[in-house]
């Protein structure tokens, strides 16, 4: 996209007016969006539209566009999406690696707490087969 003008190039969505504004000031064009929400009527799910109608001024006339916008849009929308699938997709394996960590370091600790818990039973019996012998040996010659 090639955009010639006297001002900055503007950034997607280029309207000077109908914008939705959250509290952090971030802003996006809502002239002509329509909202659908999922509702419950008489125990069925139901799908409600409302249509926003906010009005939007024209842009700058010293705005030259090389492509039409609404090609501009049909090219980046879809590698906008793939960008999102993307990153969710990559999220989900970072989380789950992050799992199999989180899981395997904890095995690792009860393995630890499991060899040292065996190894005293089995120096404790070993202990206990010594002090046995000895003792069978000094009762021997005692006797």
């Amino acid at each position: 996209m090639h955009i010639r003008a006297h001002m900055p190039p503007a950034v997607l969505p280029m309207a000077p007016a109908g914008e939705l504004c959250n509290v952090d000031g971030t802003c996006v064009d809502a002239a002509n969006d329509e909202v659908f929400k999922l509702t419950s009527k008489g125990g069925q799910f139901s799908v409600e539209r409302e249509s926003s109608a906010i009005p939007t001024g024209d842009l700058d006339p010293s705005l030259i566009f090389e492509q039409d916008p609404s090609q501009v849009l049909d090219a980046l929308l879809p590698l906008y999406l793939n960008g999102c699938l993307l990153r969710s997709l990559q999220e989900s394996l970072a989380s789950e690696l992050a799992a199999r960590m989180n899981a395997m370091g904890t095995a690792s600790d009860n393995a630890k707490d499991l060899r040292k818990t065996l190894s005293n039973k089995y120096n404790k019996q070993r202990q206990a087969r010594i002090t046995q012998e000895i003792s069978e040996i000094v009762s021997g010659a005692s006797a």
